[in-house]
């Protein structure tokens, strides 16, 4: 029940604004069928890293790993308002779990402590909070990533919403599998990305007066 409540696009951590790169890859020239590849494309990139560091900071039981985790997080995110970006939706999960879960002394902690607050990381934490495993962090990480592009993509193309859900079915299985590998993750082995183009296209988004999403 909780991991379907954090997963409802609902649930007030500020998703809603931003297309997980989408609407800087159709500024340049994305064709709307190949937004489940470009979904996809994400999940095996960005996404594993993502889902390792949530799990990661699910299974962590010391604020100090949980800082250390904020700092590999950061540092694979080389673009200044992505990480800025990036730390606005780790405080909006932060407020959404420390609203349900107010007593839980690490979120606390860590809401207090963190300067850096990456989303996985705070995704992670409040997953703890909530009584939940690394694997169910993992799996929220990737799934938000995918979601998050599918929702965008009917804001942005005349794409019907039910077609969205159905690229984000189409990759349960994968989703299960990246979280599963996710969960093997240690510190030593964290992935680090490099999607350059993504890189390049978020500074441009950023810098453009008339966006639709913030990134």
């Amino acid at each position: 029940m909780l991991e379907l409540l954090l997963a409802d696009g609902r649930t007030p951590s500020g998703g809603y604004a931003h297309s997980g790169g989408l609407e800087a890859a159709l500024a340049a020239g994305l064709a709307a069928g190949d937004i489940p590849g470009f979904a996809r494309a994400r999940l095996h990139t960005l996404g594993r890293c993502q889902a390792a560091l949530a799990a990661l900071a699910a299974g962590c039981r010391t604020l100090e790993g949980l800082l250390e985790l904020d700092r590999e997080a950061v540092a694979r995110v080389p673009v200044a308002g992505l990480r800025a970006a990036d730390r606005r939706l780790g405080l909006g999960l932060l407020r959404t779990g420390r609203t349900l879960w107010p007593v839980d002394e690490l979120l606390g902690a860590y809401a207090a402590e963190s300067l850096l607050t990456p989303r996985a990381v705070a995704l992670g934490v409040v997953v703890r909070a909530g009584g939940m495993e690394p694997r169910q962090a993992a799996r929220l990480a990737l799934y938000e990533d995918a979601a998050g592009v599918a929702a965008a993509a009917v804001k942005l193309t005349a794409l019907d919403s039910a077609r969205a859900s159905a690229w984000v079915a189409d990759l349960a299985a994968e989703i299960e599998e990246l979280a599963e590998e996710a969960c093997a993750v240690v510190l030593e082995t964290l992935p680090s990305p490099s999607v350059a183009l993504l890189d390049r296209r978020a500074e441009l988004h950023l810098a453009s007066p008339g966006r639709l999403f913030a990134s």
